[in-house]
């Protein structure tokens, strides 16, 4: 079986965020944690790399807007630049998590797969979990940052199209 390492479990979260600020957004990568923690069966540790995704996207959207104060929209590059710090920071703290506490294993089966994959080659199971990991973050990290700048934009035009009460 061949799984496209794509889980998009940061696209709620860096979307949450650009949109309403850190706190919601770190709600919701508690939030979507605790759902893949109940559902997926994966480790409730993994919350610290939905919880680093929510904080590095709220520090570059917060960033942008007092760089550019003038501006209504956030632009492409914060959300490519969101995505491409937080598959980092999920690649560092993620792989960690999965190599010392999971031994591997992160029951997503896209990384996992990855991981196995490489190991035949490599037959380091922290190597194959570190590369593995980093792979499939940078791939979903900049997909969800994509999907998020389109959801962001559609939900700011749809509300400032709305009339005020």
């Amino acid at each position: 079986m061949i799984a496209f390492p794509l889980y998009l479990d940061s696209v709620m979260t860096i979307a949450v965020t650009a949109s309403c600020g850190l706190v919601p957004g770190l709600i919701c990568a508690f939030g979507s944690n605790l759902l893949l923690f109940i559902f997926a069966h994966t480790g409730i540790f993994f919350s610290a790399c939905h919880l680093s995704t929510a904080l590095i996207a709220w520090l570059i959207f917060h960033s942008e807007r007092k760089n550019h104060p003038n501006e209504k929209l956030l632009s492409a590059d914060s959300f490519m630049w969101a995505g491409f710090l937080a598959a980092i920071s999920n690649s560092i703290i993620g792989d960690t998590i999965s190599t010392f506490v999971y031994g591997a294993n992160t029951s997503i089966p896209q990384v996992d797969n990855a991981v196995q994959g490489i190991y035949v080659v490599i037959r380091s199971l922290p190597v194959a979990a570190y590369i593995g990991g980093t792979i499939t973050n940078f791939v979903d990290k900049l997909v969800c940052a994509t999907i998020c700048l389109f959801i962001y934009r559609f939900v700011k035009k749809v509300f400032s199209n709305l009339p005020s009460f």
